[in-house]
């Protein structure tokens, strides 16, 4: 790993007392992809707070990770059905060209 490639930068969540140092890859989208996250976490973090008064932090979070999980596995099997579908296009399409000797 050549360490010029990488550089170091620090995230917040909300109520953890010390922000998260992070080594990302420099030219890459990773920076923006855990910014981007963090924003995410804090956001749906707040919206939980505010609509479920008196938890500890840790709930909140595991409400995060539930949701997070959640969206994560909806994507995923989003992506199979979209690659399912583009694979039985591509077949369509090679029969046809086959049939038709274009």
């Amino acid at each position: 790993m050549d360490v010029s490639e990488y550089f170091k930068i620090n995230v917040k969540l909300n109520d953890i007392e010390h922000p998260f140092s992070l080594t990302v890859k420099r030219n890459t989208e990773e920076e923006k992809i855990f910014r981007d996250a963090t924003k995410m976490i804090n956001a749906y973090y707040n919206e939980y707070k505010s609509r479920f008064k008196g938890m500890d932090s840790t709930s909140y979070y595991g409400m995060v990770a539930l949701l997070t999980a959640r969206l994560y596995i909806e994507t995923s099997n989003a992506k199979k059905n979209i690659e399912a579908t583009l694979s039985e296009l591509e077949k369509e399409l090679a029969a046809y060209l086959d049939q038709n000797k274009l």
